[in-house]
Formats: structure tokens, C-alpha cells, sequence
């Protein structure tokens, strides 16, 4: 401003002056007053409580506790786990093998070759993934998915088995995830939280797996009777600990049941007690007062009971009902149960719908009842529950069958069972595309298969869907349905068959269309 004339000096003085008369301190209006930050009418007793380190691990282990209890004993939770376990991952998902052939610098069809071995090798190491040998790799994908939904989480180790008779040293130890504690003499320890010793960043920096001589695991036992394990060596995982993380700084991992335990606990105690009341109502009791207890006595098949004021009850029991004989001046009344009530369904479905809803399931698949579903609304309803499949499919692809994939393929490759191309790159400095893969999960529900079919065919003739789209939705390799296509299509020619598939129409009337076909023939000569 130095160099601007005096006029103009003082002009810009004078603006300056006028802008600092009109500025206004930021942040000093009133905000308006919300009821959900207030302690007036239903609020004022709502004071949400935040809970220490040491006590969250004791409340994530109580939960799971009550939550292994509730699927093992409870109908309904155990429904909607199954539901979630059977959808998501089933018989499980497969790896289909495809290295990036382009940034390793070689031909597509040495990629496909890789594939094939790998693919192949691959199978041969599932049988024997497990290190118990009680599963392969697609079990324990089922155990920990259940594992995550009952426990929050779920905890394997990878070793390297020193044993002759396996093709693969690799292999997978399932842990139950409650041998992750917190030993007593670290309990101050800020840096140690819920049995994992953390980093500087928050990350996990060490695991402690209890290991008791006793089998006991339970609180306060001291670091003796742990086994402290890193999450990596290298680039090799050691511990394999998994949770659906929804929190910020959340280090365990809690069940899918928990917002709505009580829910669940609740209305399993009102069924037994609607069915005991059943049964109660089912045996018809009566009560017949006599004059004198003497006459009661008299009766075939009465029983006599002294009670603790010495008094006299006498009683006998027919099944299924039971006859009560009452004493001198007790009135007679036939004890029936009026329940449940009218509304008994509607009330039962309201409460495992809002159970359901807790953990992303409707209330189909919950009480696995079609029964007041059509096909809109059956269909809106599974494909709100794939969603929540699929999201789960892709957790577990990402953080255990990938990296699990990566350590099966780095052995394969050092021991000569996958061989790579000569003059390939080195396996090691393009790790990531030779390891590049695809996970292909369980088939998809089909309410109406034929609609789904022909809405196949509408997208691959719209260019907006591929085979591989329609072949991954069937739990289906599309490469493999292509080559089993084309031998089918040559065997029939050879047969002197028709190799063409029928199409929409012929299907849906094969006889009228067979008769029409004839005719012009007929005609045609």
C-alpha cells in the first residue's frame, strides 16, 4: 500500500477501519436446545455410561458367553446365526486363480497355466489345511464366520508343520478367542488392553493367548501361564485375530447378538412359559371339595399328604389330567389357562423382527416363515439379507482367505509344486499379481428361477451383465461351464442331436413348438 498515492492511501485506511468496525466475534449465538441433550421428561433418567478398558473386557466376555448360550440352547438365535453362517459362506468359498499376466510381462496362456497349477494345488491343501485334521480350509472358514457372529471375533494361528506324510507344512490352529486375556500382573499396563499389547499407533503389537496348565481360563492368571504371540514375522501373519470393526479405537470384537440379547433371552422365557401354561391347560386339572376328608380317603387312587401345619391333602392323579380333592370348606374351582392369547403371533413376530433387524436379517429367515410372503415381497427380503451375506463374504475373503491364499501360493512356489514361467519375474518383488484371485461364494437364493433366467438373459443381451456375473451368483467357475458347454455341444453333434439349447418359448411349450416345427418342414417338402 506504500506505493499507491495519498488519496488512495486514505481511501483504503479508511475501508480498512470500516471493516474492522463491522466484524462480529464467530461462536457466540445462542444454539438451540435439543431434548436428546437434555435430562427433562423420558431423558432425565438416560445417562449413557462410558466404561474403562478393564471393564470392557470383562462385559465383551460376559457377552459372549451369554451369546454362545442363547445359539446353543435358544431357537431362534441359533436360526439367525445358521441363517447368516449357511448364506455367507456354506460349503465355502473357493479361489479362482488369476495372476495379472499384463504387469508380470508374460502370455495370457502362462498365466492360465499358473492358474491351473495353483488352483489345483490348492485343493490338495485344503484337505489338509487343518492343523487338528478334523476339517479342511472351507470348515474352518464356516467355524470362523461362526466364531465372529457368536464371539465377535474369531483367532487362528498359522504354522509350519514338520511332518513327512503332508505335501504342505502350512496349516491353520483354530483358537477359541476367550484365550485371549489380559494377564493379571500386566492389568495397569495402559499399553496392554483386552489380552493384545498395542502399538504406538493403537495397532496390535503382541497377543496373549492363555495357556494354563489346568485348562482354566479364567481371571488373574498371571503371565506364566501365557503364550505371547507377534501379529507378523515379516511378511508372514502369525496371528490371525479378526473382528468386524464398527468403533473407533476397538480392539475385540463382540456378537452379532448383542443388541438384542435381551430381546432374545426374554422371549425364550415367554415361550417356555406359554408352553408349560399349554400343558398346565392341556391336563384339564379339576378341584372337587368334599365334605369330609374321610371320603376323599375312601376314593380309589387318592393319594394322602400331611402338610407341614399337620393338615390333611388328599389327592390322585389320572393322566393326563389330575383330580385335586380339597378338605371341609375349601370351594371347588377348575383350573384352566387362557393363554396364550388372540394376539400371542402377532406380538411374537413383532419381537423376532425387531431381534431380526438388530443384526441386518428379516424376519423370513429368522422364524424361516414364508408363510405371509409373496414373490415381491419374499424377494425384498432376500436381497436385503444378501447384503448383509455379501458384506460378510468379502470381510472373510479379505481378512483370511486372501492372506491364507498368499501363504499357500509362497509355498507351493518355493517347493516346486507351482512353476513359474522362465523368465518370469521373481516371485517375491510381484508377490501381489502373482497371488491376484477371485473368491466365488454359495449360490444365491432364487424365489422364481425362471424370472431370474430370463432377467440373466435380459442383461447379457443388454451387455450389462457377463457370464462370469451369472456363473459367480451359482457358486459356478464360467470358464468351466464354457468348456463343459463345448464338449457337450460337440457329443451331441456327434450323436446327430440337436446341440442348440430351446429357447424361451420352446421351453415353456415344447409340444406346440415340436408340432409347429414339423408342419414346415412337411410344408418346406
Amino acid at each position: 500500500m506504500g506505493n499507491l498515492p495519498r488519496t488512495a492511501r486514505m481511501r483504503q485506511m479508511r475501508l480498512n477501519g470500516v471493516s474492522n468496525q463491522m466484524l462480529v466475534p464467530g461462536g457466540r449465538s445462542r444454539a438451540i436446545s435439543r431434548t436428546g441433550g437434555g435430562y427433562t421428561g423420558a431423558m432425565g433418567n438416560w445417562t449413557p455410561r462410558r466404561i474403562n478398558y478393564r471393564e470392557e473386557g470383562r462385559q465383551r466376555e460376559l457377552l459372549a458367553n451369554r451369546a454362545a448360550d442363547l445359539v446353543a440352547n435358544d431357537p431362534h438365535a441359533c436360526s439367525l446365526i445358521d441363517s447368516i453362517n449357511v448364506n455367507a459362506i456354506g460349503p465355502g468359498l473357493w479361489p479362482q486363480s488369476k495372476p495379472n499376466w499384463k504387469r508380470l510381462g508374460i502370455t495370457e496362456e502362462q498365466a492360465t497355466e499358473i492358474a491351473e497349477q495353483a488352483e489345483w494345488e490348492f485343493e490338495l491343501w485344503n484337505r489338509e489345511a487343518d492343523a487338528r485334521g478334523l476339517s479342511d480350509f472351507y470348515g474352518i472358514q464356516f467355524q470362523n464366520l461362526w466364531s465372529t457372529l457368536v464371539n465377535g471375533e474369531f483367532l487362528n494361528l498359522p504354522l509350519m508343520l514338520d511332518d513327512p506324510a503332508r505335501r504342505y507344512r502350512l496349516a491353520l490352529q483354530v483358537i477359541d478367542p476367550s484365550r485371549l486375556r489380559t494377564p493379571s500382573n500386566l492389568g495397569d499396563n495402559h499399553l496392554v488392553r483386552d489380552g493384545i499389547r498395542l502399538g504406538n499407533l493403537g495397532q496390535a503389537a503382541g497377543y496373549f493367548i492363555a495357556d494354563p496348565s489346568d485348562g482354566r481360563y479364567i481371571s488373574g492368571l498371571p503371565s506364566s501361564s501365557f503364550v505371547e504371540l507377534p501379529p507378523k514375522r515379516g511378511h508372514r501373519h502369525v496371528v490371525m485375530h479378526r473382528f468386524h470393526a464398527k468403533e473407533p479405537e476397538q480392539v475385540r470384537g463382540y456378537s452379532i447378538l448383542a443388541p438384542a440379547m435381551s430381546f432374545f433371552r426374554n422371549l425364550a422365557d415367554y415361550l417356555d412359559y406359554e408352553l408349560v401354561g399349554a400343558i398346565v391347560a392341556a391336563s384339564f386339572p379339576v378341584f372337587v371339595e368334599k365334605t369330609s376328608p374321610y371320603d376323599a380317603a375312601q376314593q380309589p387312587g387318592v393319594n394322602r399328604t400331611i402338610n407341614k401345619d399337620g393338615s390333611v391333602t388328599h389327592h390322585r392323579e389320572t393322566p393326563p389330567g389330575q383330580i385335586l380333592y380339597g378338605n371341609a370348606g375349601e370351594k371347588p374351582h377348575i383350573l384352566k389357562g387362557d393363554r396364550p392369547g388372540n394376539s400371542f403371533e402377532v406380538f411374537l413376530e413383532k419381537v423376532l423382527r425387531g431381534a431380526g433387524a438388530a443384526a441386518g436379517m428379516p424376519y423370513e429367515l429368522v422364524a424361516k416363515d414364508f408363510s405371509k410372503t409373496n414373490y415381491s415381497s419374499a424377494r425384498a427380503a432376500l436381497q436385503e439379507a444378501w447384503r448383509v451375506f455379501e458384506l460378510y463374504q468379502d470381510w472373510m475373503v479379505g481378512g483370511f482367505c486372501q492372506p491364507n491364499w498368499e501363504m499357500f501360493f509362497e509355498e507351493a512356489v518355493l517347493i516346486g509344486r507351482i512353476v513359474l514361467p522362465a523368465g518370469a519375474p521373481d516371485f517375491y518383488e510381484y508377490r501381489a499379481e502373482y497371488c491376484a484371485s477371485s473368491w466365488v461364494g454359495p449360490e444365491r437364493t432364487n424365489v422364481d428361477p425362471v424370472k431370474e433366467m430370463v432377467a440373466d438373459i435380459m442383461g447379457l443381451n443388454a451387455g450389462t451383465t457377463t457370464l462370469a456375473d451369472i456363473a459367480a451368483k451359482r457358486n459356478k467357475d464360467w470358464e468351466a461351464q464354457a468348456n463343459q458347454r463345448a464338449r457337450e455341444r460337440k457329443k451331441l453333434k456327434e450323436l446327430g442331436l440337436n446341440p442348440d439349447a430351446p429357447s424361451v418359448s420352446e421351453s415353456k411349450n415344447p409340444v406346440s413348438q415340436a408340432a409347429m416345427k414339423m408342419a414346415t418342414e412337411e410344408e418346406t417338402a
